[in-house]
């Protein structure tokens, strides 16, 4: 009997790794999520003609979205997002960019593995800015379009983010190829732009507006906390904020409440805070600054006490 029962256990643990080894091989082998952002928006089927191209190369993949309300050909924006979300994805993700100002000119069609294990597909036209200043590029490949571009696209010029970013991508992200397979090394020669920085002179903060924060119109800076340590700003407090075109003309000027939350002061009211990527912001409680003030990203921005 307890023979019997001893073989059935047996039976029943090799049965449970083998279940085990199945479903852990499984997770082991998942394949990388590919995630789209560009600059076409949702009115026609161009990101769902991307979408589909890469479930043609692989069904199962899977697809989010960044954003596809970048503005138009702003390359720098586009960069700035890539940087505000990459790093909460799962290691290996394909980011598929497509704000392709140049399409079908000699700029380069690329991939660039970062430094913490992410891919980027996209146009050699300053994307990769923010990316390599903040964590640094391992690797970059030309995409070779004799082997990676979709069939019978060779005569159109002018959808690369179908014809090549999506597909190249797809196969990537379904290890359909390696990343050695996507074309030559050309690490040394992508484009990049100046990144502003902001500095402390005599006890003010100069910054600049970097990108506004979606449909909300709040402001996001380039201005650290440290800097905002410099000139002893404090929670709680008021700061002194200014805001200069790009001719320098002051548009705004007015002292704020340096809080933590919108809801740290009454609705309608200003308020100034550190954005969820830890850098200063301005915003209105339930409105909207930038339309209210016509700020737009590269505006100038003074803080002090």
């Amino acid at each position: 009997m307890f023979s019997n029962l001893k073989q059935q256990v047996l039976k029943g643990s090799k049965l449970l790794s083998a279940c085990l080894i199945f479903v852990f091989g499984n997770v082991a082998m998942a394949k990388a999520p590919v995630v789209l952002m560009t600059d076409f928006g949702l009115t026609d089927g161009a990101v769902s003609t991307m979408k589909g191209v890469i479930y043609t190369v692989d069904p199962s993949l899977t697809i989010s979205d960044l954003s596809h309300n970048v503005e138009a050909f702003n390359v720098q924006e586009a960069s700035y997002r890539l940087y505000q979300v990459m790093q909460y994805y799962p290691k290996g993700t394909v980011f598929v960019s497509v704000v392709d100002p140049g399409v079908g000119t000699s700029r380069k069609s690329i991939v660039a593995e970062t430094n913490n294990g992410y891919f980027i597909v996209t146009p050699d036209n300053g994307t990769l800015t923010n990316i390599a200043a903040a964590y640094g590029i391992k690797e970059i490949r030309e995409i070779d379009e004799t082997k990676n571009r979709l069939e019978n696209s060779e005569k159109s010029h002018t959808f690369y983010g179908r014809d090549v970013f999506a597909y190249t991508g797809g196969k990537l992200a379904a290890d359909k190829i390696t990343f050695a397979e996507v074309g030559p090394h050309i690490l040394k020669e992508y484009i990049k732009f100046p990144i502003q920085t902001s500095q402390v002179k005599n006890n003010a903060i100069h910054g600049t507006v970097i990108i506004l924060d979606g449909d909300y119109g709040n402001l996001w800076t380039n201005i650290s906390p440290e800097n905002l340590k410099q000139i002893g700003a404090e929670v709680g407090k008021q700061i002194q904020v200014e805001i200069l075109d790009k001719k320098d003309k002051v548009i705004y000027r007015k002292k704020i409440h340096y809080g933590n939350t919108f809801g740290d002061v009454k609705v309608g009211s200003e308020v100034s805070y550190l954005n969820s990527l830890g850098n200063f912001a301005i915003a209105i409680n339930q409105g909207n600054f930038a339309k209210k003030y016509n700020i737009k990203p590269e505006f100038k921005i003074i803080v002090k006490m």
